[in-house]
């Protein structure tokens, strides 16, 4: 058994070394490339469910605000939609952040009314 939890524990010391190798090849590589920190995302809401964090990307979308939404893949597996792992971030570039967070501060102005329904 203790064979086994070294060769795990040494498989995922490699995973997280190559994974901070990656993130400074990646790092290195914007500097030369001329990438920017402007398109790196940011979250601007935390749902508290799927539901909700669909509602909000789209929201954003439909204000030309390019969104995903982040989550525990848990949830997402077992199809929990309340509690810790149903929540949900949504996030968009950091440069349209403050338009983002804007846009979901204003108060929805519904229409009621419908006309003549019957």
């Amino acid at each position: 058994m203790t064979t086994l939890a070294g060769g795990l524990q040494r498989l995922w010391g490699k995973r997280r070394s190559r994974a901070r190798t990656v993130e400074s090849e990646d790092a290195e590589s914007s500097a030369t490339t001329g990438g920017s920190v402007s398109q790196e995302p940011v979250v601007v809401w935390q749902a508290a469910n799927p539901m909700e964090a669909q509602i909000v990307r789209g929201r954003l979308q439909s204000a030309g605000i390019p969104a995903i939404v982040r989550g525990e893949s848990m949830g997402r597996i077992y199809g929990f939609i309340y509690g810790g792992l149903a929540e949900r971030d949504v996030l968009v570039p950091a440069a349209l952040a403050e338009s983002a967070e804007e846009i979901l501060s204003e108060e929805i102005q519904w229409d009621t009314d419908f006309g003549d329904c019957t």
